[in-house]
């Protein structure tokens, strides 16, 4: 009886590990997530804040053990650090943002990823102790980085992932020298809701 619940279960686990060769396909999804982010120079000392991603992915197969994913995300970034006068300060800032990774699957289920990200400054908010400002026009309009991470897509549809986000362009305008540049580390979840199927030839006859 041992023996036969052995195989049983070994039987469960196997059919959907043979199964998941087939679960990467095609489609689009909406994914979003918590993250922790701050800001890196090397003359300012600053803390991570949290925050969260929200959007849409487009996962393109592009072989047999690849993926090309575009996506849509909105996202908010920020820092908290310290002030002359001894108080703290935190900035938040939201961005649209357009990641291109492209994920290679060492298994039936996991990848990593490896890929470029833009994004589009809408709006930056400074909080201290005196209240919120507005200081937008502060930072620059554009941000720009790598991203590394990785990730596992079930046979289901939920794709979930871990990426470090890496900017490489200053984002404060008429900076004094210190250069902070938005670093990120992200945990997400998605769900692809929908297949793109590839286009049907007719063939024509002879």
């Amino acid at each position: 009886m041992y023996r036969s619940l052995h195989l049983l279960t070994c039987s469960l686990l196997i059919i959907p590990l043979t199964n998941a060769a087939c679960a990467q396909h095609s489609g689009i999804g909406i994914k979003g997530g918590p993250l922790a982010s701050h800001m890196q120079s090397a003359t300012l000392s600053t803390n991570k804040i949290p925050g969260a991603s929200l959007g849409i992915y487009v996962p393109l197969r592009a072989g047999p053990r690849m993926e090309l994913q575009p996506e849509f995300l909105l996202t908010s970034f920020g820092a908290r650090y310290a002030m002359a006068d001894g108080g703290t300060s935190a900035v938040r800032t939201l961005y649209a943002q357009v990641p291109l990774s492209f994920k290679l699957y060492l298994g039936n289920i996991f990848n990593g990823q490896v890929g470029l990200q833009m994004g589009r400054l809408l709006t930056a908010q400074q909080s201290t102790e005196a209240g919120r400002t507005t200081v937008t026009e502060s930072y620059e309009h554009w941000d720009y980085g790598f991203i590394l991470g990785a990730g596992a897509d079930m046979v289901s549809g939920l794709d979930l992932g871990l990426r470090y986000y890496n900017g490489l362009r200053p984002v404060m305008m008429d900076d004094d020298g210190s250069y902070p540049r938005n670093r990120a580390l992200m945990l997400s979840a998605g769900y692809r809701v929908g297949r793109l199927r590839a286009p049907k030839l007719n063939r024509r006859r002879s």
